[in-house]
């Protein structure tokens, strides 16, 4: 009973805009609803203005967010089924960085995917901020192209379609797996051909990102998501890290097959906690022990930045 009263009357306070700012009708979803709605309401409003359109070719066009138009492969189904039928996705990290990118700041999205939080840091960001998109799957990049230039984007967004590493490697293989590009991950190459099978194997230049550092005078803000190469990218842009200690916001499994607690440690040492985003509650402090003892096999998403930057950002 009370579960049923809680939800009426979350229904009403969308629909009569009680506590936020209401949508006109029309209108965009405003950033500031992106950071401010409770989470609910900002699923209402995006889900509404929801739409998208076929293209030819298995791409379409869509809003997300309520905000952004956006170009998605209609055959990926573990993203872009989310994107065209909802326009959102992990809710949670989406409100993160809407709090937590300023104008005029600089960050970088490795592991971009088809660009919804590269469309959104680049908003945030605006004319006076800097937006590098690194994807290594060719053919997800010329979408995540796409989506910048039509939202306008492109002056300040910049899309590379290679791979970070840690710099010892010039080329690697990137086995993507059919109807779940997100998933796409580096493999050695002796083992390329095993993946034939239930994906598409194409070898990409992989370096590392502090050779890029000179061009980035600094980094306010960093976001990996990079299915088990989060090692050695790290390990290629430790000098960045260790220089201008950016907000960094890490997909984590300690399942994979790499020393978590030594990539976990090396942070540590550069930014003296670790933080986990939870998907109900926001940010939360955690510890190293904690990280490793989960055992649902679940990735997860670990903070690390100073304290004060990570005050009043990290909220449900």
């Amino acid at each position: 009973m009370l579960a049923r009263l809680a939800q009426i009357l979350r229904s009403l306070w969308w629909r009569h805009g009680f506590g936020a700012r209401r949508t006109p009708p029309g209108g965009l979803v405003h950033l500031g609803q992106i950071r401010s709605d409770p989470r609910y309401v900002l699923e209402c409003r995006v889900r509404s203005l929801t739409g998208a359109v076929y293209l030819g070719d298995s791409q379409a066009l869509c809003r997300v967010l309520g905000r952004y138009k956006m170009f998605v492969d209609t055959r990926d189904r573990g993203l872009g089924s989310h994107l065209l039928l909802d326009g959102y996705w992990e809710i949670w990290l989406t409100r993160l960085i809407a709090r937590a990118v300023r104008p005029g700041m600089a960050c970088v999205d490795v592991g971009a995917n088809l660009g919804y939080y590269a469309l959104l840091m680049a908003d945030l960001a605006g004319p006076r901020g800097r937006v590098l998109a690194i994807e290594p799957n060719p053919a997800v990049a010329r979408l995540l192209q796409a989506s910048l230039d039509v939202n306008g984007y492109g002056p300040r967004a910049e899309v590379m379609a290679v791979a970070l590493g840690d710099g010892s490697d010039g080329t690697g293989f990137l086995a993507i797996p059919h109807n779940e590009p997100k998933n796409a991950a580096l493999v050695a190459g002796a083992a390329a051909g095993h993946f034939a099978a239930h994906a598409a194997v194409v070898e990409v230049p992989v370096l590392a990102f502090d050779s890029l550092a000179e061009a980035w005078p600094r980094i306010d803000l960093v976001k990996i998501d990079a299915e088990g190469a989060e090692d050695a990218i790290l390990r290629g842009m430790a000098a960045m890290l260790r220089r201008d200690r950016p907000l960094l916001i890490l997909e984590f499994n300690h399942a994979r097959p790499y020393d978590g607690a030594a990539v976990l440690a090396e942070l540590l040492g550069i930014y003296g906690a670790v933080h986990r985003l939870d998907s109900a509650h926001g940010v939360l402090p955690s510890s190293i022990a904690a990280v490793l003892a989960a055992t649902d096999g679940e990735d997860q998403l670990l903070v690390f930045g100073d304290a004060a930057r990570l005050h009043g950002i990290g909220g449900p």
